[in-house]
């Protein structure tokens, strides 16, 4: 199985909505969305348990998200039990394995797992996340990234690489996240998937402060990039939708911000859809359509 030319292209729009940004539902969680629907017994919850938890929180959101980022066990349940994903919905894989015991062990990908198989399966993208010490070594996080970027070239599937920086203090975070993006921004990944350069208990919690972060997270990165929402509240979560894409960002993958409280069953699915469609008209308003990104930088190869 080989990627045709434009192949990746082509899938990236399947992902992003009309206009050209990353509106997507974020559900590919695994132990943290156990200890989020059941924080008092997250072991207790087996796989299938979670994959039919997550089934109609994406059949709420997903229409109004353009695409859903889920897990390899989510998809095969889905595909078992005949019920799929919702029409017309693209579909963002994660493909790494983030069952560790201690962040710093080196990358991998989920024990059968593959691009191949994730194209097979019918993703329209695969993503990857690397936790990565900015002032140690990174040779395994490059490495991992690359091997995973020759993968999903060889299949046309692109590649949404989540650099995960570790840190000991807030006001460490803006370094370390720049970091990533010099580092793993250039090894071909189509599209960055970045923390908020900044915490507001980092002392830059004014609005200036923030966009000037973003403005060179926009400055450093060699591809488009987006936000994640870090189990954040949604409030913050929206600010920073906002400011991250007013400096150029393609918009997010937003997850526990957008559906915590209806996984709980504290709030009904239209309360998680206006937070959804909140965010959406956010990232329409302000970001830079993927392609437009990738034409000032530099163009898929």
């Amino acid at each position: 199985m080989t990627g045709r030319p434009g192949a990746r292209s082509e899938r990236l729009a399947r992902v992003a909505t009309e206009t050209g940004l990353f509106t997507v539902l974020a559900i590919d969680h695994v132990g943290s969305f156990a200890q989020t629907v059941n924080p008092d017994h997250p072991a207790s919850m087996t796989a299938d348990d979670i994959s039919r938890a997550k089934q109609p929180i994406i059949e709420a959101l997903g229409p109004l998200s353009r695409a859903v980022l889920i897990d390899p066990g989510c998809l095969v349940a889905m595909e078992s039990t005949g019920r799929g994903r919702p029409e017309g919905l693209g579909l963002i894989l994660g493909i790494e394995d983030g069952d560790y015991a201690d962040v710093r062990t080196a990358p991998r990908l989920l024990p059968g797992w593959s691009a191949e198989r994730a194209a097979e399966m019918g993703a329209d993208a695969a993503k990857i996340s690397v936790y990565y010490d900015p002032g140690g070594d990174m040779s395994a996080a490059e490495q991992f990234v690359t091997d995973v970027v020759g993968q999903c070239r060889a299949v046309g599937l692109p590649l949404f690489c989540e650099p995960l920086a570790l840190y000991e203090h807030p006001e460490d975070r803006e370094r370390a996240v720049l970091e990533g993006v010099r580092r793993l921004g250039p090894l071909g990944a189509e599209v960055l998937k970045l923390q908020f350069p900044v915490m507001p208990e980092a002392g830059r919690a004014a609005p200036e402060c923030w966009a000037e972060a973003c403005a060179e997270v926009d400055r450093l990165s060699p591809v488009p990039w987006v936000i994640l929402s870090e189990g954040s509240d949604f409030g913050l979560f929206r600010d920073q939708v906002r400011v991250a894409c007013a400096a150029g960002a393609s918009g997010f993958l937003g997850g526990r911000a957008i559906w915590r409280e209806l996984a709980t069953g504290q709030r009904d699915a239209q309360h998680a859809a206006g937070r959804m469609t909140e965010l959406r008209a956010a990232a329409e308003a302000e970001g830079m359509a993927w392609a437009t990104s990738m034409a000032r930088r530099s163009p898929i190869r």
